[in-house]
């Protein structure tokens, strides 16, 4: 698709437009004004959560919030060439552009049952707080800005990301940043969970899977005729490497698959593990003694053994004296929404690799589960999104540009 920016489209059925600066001023009073639209949130999230979409076979969802964007009149809505959904709201200068972005991709398996339960108090279905909540709220933020009467000079740019969880690596965020034609200023990325959530800063981390097999023929080393023995000696070599403190450095390992019965012994194992490390340098370094590991037990133990690092992002941000995150403090003050300032991972890394000043924000309460559904609370949702429209309008007034 396209990227021009068209002239600014005529809102349907809406209020007249009103000041931005008249509701910058009034940001606690964006929940309640958003009111008449949580039915329609809700079901949205609803909809969007009954839509199987991993890694991979996001196209349901891009259908759905394109779909979406054209019933509120965005002058331009499509895919790209990578399969992300793609809308953009044109501002009546359209002299900056803020990307409002909210990966469609879950971690949950087409299998699994995507029935969405909706009770008194909360929403329970698999990825509905990760990140189906995100993608339900870029997908109706033309709608909430059009019931407010809220005419932005900045261009806003929705998308809607496919193939950015696990092996998928922000891909398509990736190629949409890398060929757009229309560059962004700023960017929001939009995830479910947790209301409060205030990421400037991006952990460096490498993700990886290391797998070993053992080979047909017999050898006279103990242990290469059992996978998960050879295995269990490069976890222990793991375990052993040095990290720091200062810089904070951790290697995590989160999953261990091998074994088909009691009575057979594996010759295939794998493991996956993290590296986190506010230091470049360190991923590198623990990087480096995982190849030497793996090399290593490779060779001593007469398996094919294999290190793949699938993942990495680097480490950086926006100093939090950064008037972005000054603003965004702001204006969750004024909607009594305590800030929690981590380091969770998101697209977020993506937009400070290329100098984008960025944020990434939670919508509302809930968890996430690998072991039962997510659940999301839903009071708090408008809080979440009316927080989400206040940083938009700080950003279109100027107030966070750097002197």
């Amino acid at each position: 698709m396209g990227e021009s920016v068209p002239a600014v489209p005529e809102w349907p059925g809406v209020a007249p437009p009103g000041r931005r600066d008249e509701w910058f001023e009034n940001i606690a009073g964006l929940p309640a004004a958003l009111q008449p639209l949580r039915e329609e949130i809700l079901a949205n999230l609803v909809l969007l959560g009954q839509i199987p979409a991993p890694t991979g076979e996001e196209s349901d969802r891009v259908r759905f919030l394109l779909d979406r964007f054209v019933e509120c009149g965005l002058p331009e809505a499509g895919e790209d060439e990578a399969g992300n959904a793609v809308g953009l709201l044109p501002g009546e200068t359209g002299q900056r552009t803020i990307v409002v972005v909210s990966h469609l991709d879950t971690i949950v398996p087409r299998t699994v049952d995507h029935n969405v339960t909706v009770q008194q108090d909360l929403i329970t279905g698999p990825g509905v707080s990760d990140n189906s909540l995100g993608a339900a709220v870029v997908s109706m933020l033309p709608v909430c800005l059009q019931k407010l009467g809220i005419r932005l000079d900045s261009n806003v740019k929705l998308l809607g990301t496919v193939q950015s969880l696990e092996r998928g690596n922000h891909a398509g965020l990736k190629f949409h940043m890398d060929h757009t034609t229309l560059p962004a200023q700023y960017a929001i990325c939009v995830e479910g969970v947790p209301l409060g959530r205030l990421n400037f800063f991006s952990i460096g981390t490498i993700r990886g899977d290391i797998t070993c097999d053992v080979r047909p023929e017999v050898s006279r080393s103990f242990g290469s005729e059992n996978a998960v023995v050879v295995l269990n000696q490069i976890i222990n070599r793991m375990l052993k490497i040095e990290v720091p403190t200062r810089p904070f450095t951790r290697i995590s390992i989160g999953k261990i698959r091998a074994g088909l019965s009691y009575d057979v012994e594996p010759d295939h194992a794998e493991l996956g593990f993290e590296v986190n490390s506010h230091d470049d340098t360190m991923i590198e370094r623990v990087r480096q003694e995982l190849e030497d590991i793996v090399s290593e037990m490779a060779a001593r133990h007469a398996v094919d053994a294999r290190l793949d690092c699938f993942f990495q992002r680097k480490a950086g941000g926006i100093p939090f004296s950064h008037p972005l995150v000054k603003q965004a403090l702001m204006v969750m003050e004024q909607l009594d929404i305590e800030p929690d300032q981590g380091h969770s991972p998101s697209e977020l890394s993506e937009f400070i690799a290329r100098g984008i000043p960025a944020l990434t924000l939670g919508i509302t309460t809930g968890e996430k589960h690998r072991k039962k559904p997510d659940h999301v609370m839903i009071e708090p949702i408008l809080r979440g999104v009316a927080q989400l429209i206040g940083v938009l309008l700080a950003i279109d007034k100027g107030n966070c540009d750097e002197p």
